[in-house]
């Protein structure tokens, strides 16, 4: 997942947002779509109507990033308990600890497989790497960034429909202000979601500012991540196959 940095004649930060993926590590990728934030402290606390929530993890689960193509289910396994996430280089203090916060809110939301850090490298389903991009393609030769101006990138490796690994680059140049936001949005992408335009989540494809709480999730985000980790919802499904635990979510 790539985050890109641009500055408008008006001095207007935008963060946009690119996906690409791997299939038994030969990527696809597809074009960023745009939109903006709102303004800040005002996302989090929004309640999503039952319609945002419906078409929001269609779109997000059952789309790919550019919304152009529809998709099944692809996921990490519900019978696989632990999913291990190990940081590679360049973590600090801060983004170590709030790794740990993100991964607690996602545990809060999935009863199944439960993330956590691990550091042992070879026993790790994701890998985060904020280095520079040199460093990080000569490693990760079957991972490689190709956009230099990107601030991150996530590729996802699977079989058939099931994730088996995750790889995540950030730029150890981003913003102080963006990092965590890039974070959490990476990882959320290691889960098996694309980009959205609904701009109360955190995977819009560009984002304005720094409008999101990037300390917790929204309640969009929220329930989308809870339907997505229901052990009814099996990789390979289709919109029809859940419909009903999509409406099921949507209607609490």
């Amino acid at each position: 997942m790539k985050f890109a940095i641009v500055f408008t004649s008006v001095s207007m930060l935008f963060l946009m947002i690119a996906c690409e993926k791997n299939q038994e590590v030969a990527p696809q990728t597809s074009n960023p779509t745009t939109s903006q934030t709102q303004t800040s402290g005002t996302i989090n606390t929004t309640k999503p109507t039952s319609q945002e929530i419906y078409d929001g993890f269609v779109r997000l689960a059952l789309k790919n990033s550019a919304g152009t193509q529809t998709t099944t289910i692809r996921k990490w396994s519900p019978t696989k308990s632990q999913i291990k996430v190990y940081w590679d280089g360049g973590r600090t203090t801060a983004l170590f600890t709030f790794l740990d916060k993100i991964i607690a809110d996602m545990n809060n939301l999935n009863k199944y497989s439960k993330m956590i850090r691990t550091e042992v490298a070879t026993e790790a389903d994701i890998i985060i790497n904020r280095v520079e991009i040199a460093t990080h393609n000569a490693k990760y030769t079957n991972y490689q960034v190709t956009n230099t101006s990107v601030q991150g990138n996530t590729f996802t490796q699977w079989s058939n429909t099931e994730i088996t690994k995750a790889v995540v680059w950030l730029s150890p140049s981003t913003p102080t202000t963006l990092q965590n936001g890039i974070l959490r949005h990476e990882l959320t992408h290691a889960l098996g979601l694309g980009h959205i335009e609904n701009t109360k989540s955190i995977m819009v494809a560009v984002m304005s500012g720094v409008g999101y709480d990037f300390n917790s999730y929204s309640l969009l985000d929220q329930r989308i991540l809870q339907i997505l980790a229901d052990n009814r919802v099996k990789q390979g499904m289709t919109e029809s196959n859940i419909s009903a635990v999509i409406k099921e979510y949507a209607s609490k």
